[in-house]
């Protein structure tokens, strides 16, 4: 059955009898080419009159006034026309949308008209809707042909552009159709032409940018609007007949509708064809092979390339919507499957309370299978983004400026460490520059590289800027583990979140007292106002045994200068002045602030302890409490020169009856203290007389230090070794190749040379491993004390036996290959074979066995791994499994619930990635970490060291010398220490812990333990337990203040440094 829209009325059957379709086809063609033809002529004319006539001689004479002006008008009117038709202004943009828009309604419009089925209608201009709309918007077409023409280079430029030849086409029979009353369909589907511009639009509406959308734009408008045309010219040609038949092979009335002939031009060009629509007119058939040959070759070419394109296309492109309802932290750098698993897992961690934060990764590639996954998984609280930090527009899509902050995550298994360092500083420049404001946290692997990040404008510790230096934490771990073993231990579980441990009944013991503490960590909290004015000693005694939280440092407000203080010795403590604690929680955190000595002083319950309503009066309180004090207490906290100037006698000035000037006492009084800072002054210079002309520390006062010197000098042969009494001293075995990457063992060395430590104390290094190598990282050891170079191999038992490593205090095996992930357990194959050659080395009576002090031992049973403690740097934490004895595991591991990173024996490099995370939430943890690990590096030692020159020796000065007045890591034998009263069975840590600070400011942190086993064994031998004891230990980290000490335990302290004549004393 036909379709007819509507009835056909007698005077519209009359209009299609008198068929004047021709002089719309001749208004629109003959206006296109009539133009062309204008142009040409003129053209010619110009060619004919410079032939005929010739140029006229230019005279020397200045130029009108008038042509200036009118020359500059003409180009002003030119630059206006072009900065709106290509959208550089705001202006412009608007109206190159209005005309889109003004388009899709012509093309509306003309869609509307089709529906009626008929080619020619008459009707009046009054009475057709349609007609008024599309003459309005002819109008409008019109003034932007004009505004193209002012605005293009050339006339030829403006006839030959695509917009040009729409309107010249389409507009003529327009207007036409309005003065003579009568409408042609016609070409006015040219109009659908604007589609293949469409690209142009949105490149001026700075709406596709990259290359690949816009060549995928123009090809689909290209190819939808070869489709549009094509259907309305096979529309017109079927419903209009040939003219030469007298229109009689015309379609009936609403039988091919322009639907329908797209549906037709889309099966012919695609190859299809199924028949049920085809030309049935002379022109439609020749129509159809000129359409057939252009679509299927276009089809053909562009189809393929359209498809690669949209699987080009970035399946993570698009930009970050936060929600405003909670904070969002930028992620980039080295972003993995392995690295972004390992980084939620810590940041999402359920022990952290809380966390209403989203996390947006920024990375060039995309995520495989693996990945992708994991994306899904988290997608409630993860976004991802394809892009790189080092674009602009690619911070901007990510919303860089108002996050809460950005981390630079880097590749620790990189092959060029340098580079990956450069790399991770361009993205911090590159962050810096386009938003200085934002918090950034870097990863970093090298200490050296710490030095460039100074060099930015927007770099600022203040706004809790932080580079975390993965080889200097990780090295300054195991070099104060070699100080107080089981270090790394406690101060890797303090800023990694495990979280309250489960702990079953089938567990061995040592994991049951190893699990009940693991959970605690760095937290930061404002001291409560009853504090104010006590000794951090004091302070330190009432948080543990009240409170159960160990104060480790106390901060000062950044206002202030934002200085961290360990374990400060007589510190007063100052208002509000942030503590820093080894707690369980936040909220337990909170007790240091509600404390109050009225309303807490006798509550057991630490729960109990809350907020009272006594803080205004803390300060009253803490008169009417340190009342009656004697005069020693209350001088605790002050400085050196105002305890000197306490001792000294009264001056010997008298006051006159008869009244005086206050001025004149007052300058008696002056005169009076001017002679005592002299006096104390040649005191101080007396004692120091004799070394203010040498050189024993760095320019900073925190490390020793001595005049450099070549390898070769450094470097002792096997023989040379063998002969040498070694005895106490720390051995690092190096497995690397001469091209290895460096690993930076001056991060190893420097804290193991502090200040803090006296000179006839610090331990002698052997280096064993490849000459060549070590050649490399010389330039930055020159310059520290008692350092010997074995060129040998760590798995050569002759060069261990050579290097003494049975008299050794501690062993570290390190290594600077790269290791190959694909296979994890290989990776470490040189250092787990390096750990078993040790653990199986016999000493017989062929060699001499002495104790720390050269003495030589009596000869025992032979000596195994337990009289060598070693330490582990693994790649791959999995790899632990090789070393435990106690346990197997069938698969995968979490290193910290192994017995070799509990006892201080293994680390993996994995295991500081959660400083990250810890860092984000507790800015302080990295720099307490930073400080108490490196031995005191500071900022002045960085911007010294990034000259490049070294360390630099620094005369010794009073200013030099108070340098070395910081408390320093020290393993305390408790049965032979000065506290042996509590080696017995049933005495309180808590006892120890007050004791300790009360006697000479030391502050105890944790227990290291041995194992049951080991320790009944250890009770019933003859053999002393000194520093090479036989049995394993394990470390009991931050304790609570109710656990019950043992005998054979050592304890990890923080100890004051003792001046030579304190230490005498």
């Amino acid at each position: 059955m036909t379709h007819i829209p509507y009835n056909i009325t007698e005077e519209q059957i009359s209009c299609l009898n008198e068929r004047q379709w021709w002089k719309f086809l001749l208004a629109s063609l003959g206006t296109y080419f009539g133009a062309i033809f204008l142009y040409l002529l003129s053209k010619l004319i110009q060619v004919i009159f410079r032939m005929c006539c010739g140029p006229k001689p230019q005279r020397e004479k200045s130029i009108p006034k008038v042509q200036l002006e009118t020359s500059s008008f003409r180009e002003e009117i030119e630059e206006w026309a072009a900065g709106l038709i290509s959208g550089q202004t705001t202006t412009g943009r608007l109206l190159v949308m209005f005309l889109f828009i003004c388009n899709i309604v012509a093309v509306v419009v003309y869609i509307i008209d089709t529906n009626s089925g008929l080619m020619e209608e008459c009707v009046s201009w009054v009475d057709s809707l349609t007609l008024q709309i599309d003459f309005a918007l002819g109008v409008i077409f019109t003034l932007g042909m004009l505004l193209r023409f002012l605005a293009a280079e050339t006339t030829w430029n403006f006839l030959t552009e695509l917009e040009t030849i729409i309107d010249l086409i389409t507009l003529p029979p327009l207007f036409l159709s309005v003065w003579y009353e009568r409408t042609w369909i016609g070409l006015r589907f040219f109009r659908c032409l604007f589609v293949a511009g469409l690209p142009n639009v949105l490149v001026y509406l700075r709406l596709l940018t990259h290359s690949s959308s816009i060549r995928l734009a123009q090809l689909v408008a290209n190819m939808l609007g070869g489709l549009l045309v094509g259907g309305g010219m096979f529309y017109l040609l079927e419903n209009s007949g040939d003219p030469f038949h007298d229109h009689l092979n015309a379609r009936e009335i609403g039988e091919l509708r322009l639907a329908d002939a797209l549906y037709w031009c889309v099966i012919t060009a695609s190859t299809v064809g199924y028949g049920d629509y085809f030309p049935t007119t002379d022109l439609g058939k020749i129509f159809a092979i000129i359409y057939l040959s252009g679509a299927i070759a276009s089809f053909a070419s562009n189809l393929p390339e359209v498809v690669e394109l949209i699987g080009n296309q970035p399946k993570y492109d698009g930009s970050f919507k936060g929600s405003g309802q909670r904070q969002y932290v930028v992620v980039c750098g080295n972003i993995n499957y392995e690295s972004v698993n390992s980084f939620l897992k810590d940041f999402f961690h359920p022990a952290r309370e809380d966390v209403n934060c989203e996390i947006v990764f920024l990375n060039k590639n995309e995520p495989d299978l693996e990945f992708e996954g994991l994306l899904k998984r988290e997608k409630t609280r993860v976004s991802y983004y394809q892009g790189t930090m080092l674009s602009p527009f690619d911070l901007q899509r990510v919303g860089a400026e108002k996050a809460a902050a950005v981390l630079v995550l880097c590749n620790k298994f990189s092959p060029d460490p340098s580079w990956e360092d450069a790399a991770n500083i361009m993205r911090v420049i590159s962050l810096k520059n386009y938003c200085e404001n934002t918090r950034v946290v870097v990863q970093l692997l090298h200490y050296s590289s710490k030095s460039f990040l100074l060099n930015i404008p927007g770099w600022d510790w203040r706004r809790d800027d932080q580079a975390v230096c993965l080889n200097e934490v990780k090295f300054g771990l195991l070099a104060q583990s070699c100080l107080g073993p089981g270090l790394f231990t406690l101060a890797s579980n303090i800023v990694t979140t495990t979280g309250i441990q489960e702990i079953k009944p089938e567990m061995p013991s040592w994991k049951k007292q190893y699990f009940r503490t693991v959970h605690k960590v760095i937290l930061a909290d404002t001291l409560s106002p009853t504090f104010v004015g006590s000794t951090f000693e004091e302070v330190a005694e009432i948080c543990f045994t009240k409170l159960n939280l160990i104060l480790i440092a106390v901060e000062a407000r950044k206002y202030e200068g934002g200085e961290i203080l360990i374990c400060p010795r007589n510190k007063k403590i100052s208002v509000n002045a942030i503590g820093l604690f080894l707690a369980e929680s936040s909220d337990a955190a909170k007790r240091a602030w509600f404390y109050c000595r009225v309303c807490h002083e006798n509550i057991n319950d630490v729960t109990e302890i809350k907020k009272c309503s006594c803080k205004k009066l803390a300060k009253a309180r803490y008169e009417y409490y340190n009342y009656g004090r004697d005069r020693n207490d209350q001088m605790n906290g002050q400085s050196d020169e105002d305890k000197f100037m306490t001792k000294l006698p009264p001056l010997p000035f008298t006051r006159h009856d008869s009244l005086q000037p206050w001025k004149e006492e007052f300058s008696d009084v002056e005169n009076g203290l001017r002679m005592r800072r002299k006096f104390e002054v040649e005191m101080k210079n007396d004692e120091t007389k004799s070394d203010t002309a040498k050189m024993l520390y760095d320019s900073t006062g925190c490390f020793h230090w001595c005049t450099g010197r070549t390898i070769d000098e450094c470097t002792i042969t096997r023989q040379e070794a063998t002969v040498t009494m070694f005895a106490g001293h720390i051995i690092v075995a190096i497995f690397a190749e001469e091209t290895s990457p460096l690993l930076g063992l001056r991060n190893l060395v420097m804290p193991l040379r502090a200040s803090n430590i006296h000179y006839n104390d610090i331990r002698h290094i052997i280096i064993i491993g490849k000459l060549t190598y070590i050649k490399r990282e010389w330039y930055l050891l020159k310059n520290l004390p008692k350092i010997s170079v074995l060129d040998g191999d760590p798995l050569s038992r002759a060069d261990l036996r050579a290097a003494k490593v049975n008299l050794c205090r501690t062993c570290i095996i390190l290594s600077a290959k790269t290791p190959e992930k694909s296979e994890p357990v290989l990776a470490d194959k040189e250092i787990i074979m390096a750990a078993l050659n040790i653990k199986y080395m016999n000493f017989g009576a062929d060699f001499i066995k002495m104790d720390e002090d050269g003495q030589e031992e009596p000869e025992n049973s032979d000596i195994n791994i337990h009289n060598v403690p070693i330490l582990l740097d693994l790649a791959f934490a999995n790899n632990v499994r090789y070393l435990d004895e106690q346990e197997m595991y069938m698969s995968d591991v979490e290193l910290y619930k192994t017995l070799p990173f509990a006892g201080g024996v293994a680390m993996a490099r994995g295991l500081l990635d959660s400083l990250m995370s810890a860092t984000y939430f507790n800015a302080s943890a990295l720099r307490l970490l930073r400080q108490w690990v490196t031995g005191g590096a500071n900022i002045d030692l960085e911007k010294s060291l990034a000259e490049g020159a070294g360390l630099r020796g620094g005369y010794t000065t009073p200013k030099l010398l108070a340098a070395r007045d910081r408390a320093r890591v020290e393993e305390i034998v408790l049965r032979d220490s000065q506290w042996s009263r509590y080696a017995e069975y049933g005495a309180r840590f808590a006892d120890l812990f007050a004791s300790a600070l009360r006697d000479n400011g030391t502050l105890c942190l944790g227990i290291y333990r041995m194992l049951d086993e080991d320790a009944e064994l250890e009770e019933t031998s003859e053999i002393p337990d000194g520093e090479f004891g036989m049995a394993t230990r394990f470390l009991i980290g931050c304790p609570n203040n109710d656990t019950l000490l043992q005998p054979m335990d050592h304890i990890l302290a923080l100890v004051q440094f003792e001046d030579e004549k304190e230490k005498a004393e």
